[in-house]
């Protein structure tokens, strides 16, 4: 019918779509939604739909915002979950993501406590045990038994049959100040002639071992005026299994070497090294490096001793050392890891005040420490051969104390002059004063290999 349209109200859908202004001044203004901010000052104005040319009003004064776009004036993208949705799943995920670490924490604290908690215990006498956040010294003793080496190792350093019980083939007192998280080694030579203790009668220092750990303990402390508060001991011949586990150790040795013999044949450890230069050594070679007592280097078309015996063989030890923890605790491989750490349990033996929480606190308090920068001191001595029937011994030289001094005071702010390494020959191979008046870290000679 003409003049009458088919949509009752004029204001309708179809009015709607046809983009026009179907509200009338008379309707009510529509009330604001609860999401939404205070409605403009001023006359009535559209906001449920855009207006012409498809963008939305701006309120009078108002700079131009999501409008000019075509958005609509309240923040979101359509369809997108609001504020407090986005937010609730992210604080799930950061859950979820701690509690997955906090899992995988306790999982690596479980199994560090079980792999230490298998490290035998031995009862040593005269220790004064503290707290592991405190100072402490700790006696590191590597011997020379022969019970569980090698069928090649046996050949150059004898059966357990042919050499019985057991010496301190090395002894080290490390010095550790957890507050500072700092290290530091003592070599104490295992001829240096001392009062034993509990006998009174002096002898070579690694004689005391062979009647207890306690003896020993006891000796160092009365000869050197210190306080022990741990024991460690190991086997050295189980650094053939730790150097094999992590996939050897490489080494740059500046000249060929090998390890001679006093009669001028033969080769006492093993060791050869035909070619200078860097050489991945395996266990069966490091432990012929360490245990070398006649070092000789190639230079100059003929072979050189290097003349100092356990003293050289000790900076050698420190030295191959360094680099083994070096590459164990850099080494990201779970399965080598593992590996070294099972060795290492197996090889260690400790007292049993040191207990497995106690260690692993003190491995967090040192786990900034970087083997490679540990100073080492070596105590200063003098040579006496063929001294009553003992045979060539050393006794303790004069500048001792200080050399004792400067280690136990390693990282404190007083002795950073005193820990800067100096330029001159080898500590200890001389009966002279310069230990003495510069009681710094022994430098490693130049025909010695160093890590690589």
């Amino acid at each position: 019918m003409v003049g009458v349209t088919d949509d009752p109200e004029p204001h309708g859908p179809r009015a709607r779509r046809a983009g026009t202004d179907w509200r009338q001044p008379t309707d009510p203004v529509p009330q604001t939604p609860p999401w939404d901010g205070a409605a403009p000052a001023g006359p009535a104005t559209t906001w449920d739909a855009p207006g012409p040319g498809g963008s939305w009003p701006q309120a009078p004064g108002q700079a131009p915002g999501p409008a000019a776009s075509g958005q609509p004036p309240w923040p979101g993208v359509p369809g997108a979950p609001p504020p407090r949705r986005r937010r609730r799943r992210w604080l799930i995920g950061v859950a979820i993501g701690l509690v997955a670490l906090l899992v995988f924490a306790g999982l690596v604290v479980a199994y560090a406590a079980w792999r230490v908690g298998q490290v035998h215990r031995i009862a040593v006498d005269g220790i004064s045990p503290v707290g592991s956040g405190s100072p402490q010294t700790i006696l590191v003793v590597g011997t020379d038994s022969r019970a569980g080496q090698s069928a090649a190792a046996a050949q150059h350093f004898g059966s357990a049959a042919q050499v019985t019980g057991q010496r301190s083939d090395v002894i080290i007192l490390v010095h550790i100040d957890p507050a500072r998280a700092k290290v530091s080694l003592l070599s104490v030579p295992r001829d240096l002639f001392v009062p034993i203790a509990g006998s009174g009668t002096p002898n070579r220092v690694n004689v005391a071992l062979g009647q207890s750990p306690g003896v020993l303990v006891k000796t160092l402390e009365q000869a050197l005026g210190i306080t022990i508060n741990h024991y460690a001991q190991e086997n050295f011949s189980g650094l053939q299994g730790l150097t094999d586990a992590v996939g050897g150790v490489c080494m740059n040795f500046p000249y060929p070497a090998r390890d001679g013999s006093p009669t001028g044949t033969g080769n006492e450890s093993g060791l050869n090294i035909p070619t200078a230069g860097r050489h991945t050594l395996n266990g069966a070679m490091a432990l012929a490096l360490v245990r070398s007592r006649y070092f000789q280097y190639y230079s100059g078309g003929r072979w050189h001793a290097e003349g100092t015996g356990d003293i050289g063989r000790t900076v050698r030890e420190h030295e191959y050392l360094r680099a083994l923890l070096s590459k164990a605790l850099h080494s990201r491989n779970p399965l080598t890891a593992n590996a070294f750490l099972g060795k290492a349990v197996h090889n260690v033996s400790v007292d049993t005040s040191f207990t497995a929480l106690g260690m692993l606190r003190l491995a967090l308090h040192l786990k900034s420490v970087k083997p490679g920068a540990i100073p080492s001191w070596t105590l200063p001595y003098r040579a006496v051969n063929n001294y009553r029937g003992f045979g060539d011994v050393l006794f303790p030289a004069p500048g001792q104390s200080q050399v004792i001094a400067a280690w136990q005071s390693y990282g404190a702010p007083s002795a950073s002059a005193a820990a800067a390494p100096p330029a001159a020959t080898p500590s200890g191979t001389h009966a002279s004063g310069a230990a003495a008046q510069a009681p710094a870290p022994s430098p490693v000679p130049p025909w010695d290999p160093v890590p690589c």
